[in-house]
């Protein structure tokens, strides 16, 4: 089964946590695969050009939900663009000990804990 497409949406202080989550899919021990499809470095004026593109090159997109995501208007932008695609998308709450405002547009029963069975699992619905 070929790997399904994501764009991650995520806050750039909560990069670590993309970076995180890269690496684990590629480690073969977890039962997560997906192709990245974020953009890792900002973009001029362009930027929403270049993030349509990118969100239509794939299956769905990731928000990783950290402190302040909610308030940037990027990934609030890439979750309206999401659905306006007809994409697949949840969230993933990035720290363990704390549960984070969900941003505007993100369903909140489409937002899961970092454990990586439920990501694998979330994934493979896009399928």
């Amino acid at each position: 089964m070929a790997k399904p497409r994501a764009f991650i949406s995520f806050e750039m202080e909560d990069r670590w946590a993309r970076d995180f989550l890269v690496q684990h899919a590629k480690d073969e021990r977890n039962d997560i695969e997906f192709s990245d499809y974020s953009v890792q470095d900002p973009f001029d004026s362009k930027w929403k050009t270049e993030c349509t593109k990118r969100i239509a090159l794939t299956k769905g997109t990731i928000v990783l939900v950290g402190a302040t995501t909610y308030l940037s208007e990027a990934v609030l932008w890439e979750i309206a663009e999401t659905s306006r695609q007809g994409h697949y998308m949840f969230g993933i709450q990035i720290n363990t000990d704390k549960t984070h405002t969900i941003p505007a547009g993100l369903p909140n029963k489409n937002v899961i804990r970092w454990e990586f069975k439920q990501i694998a699992d979330w994934l493979k619905t896009w399928t």
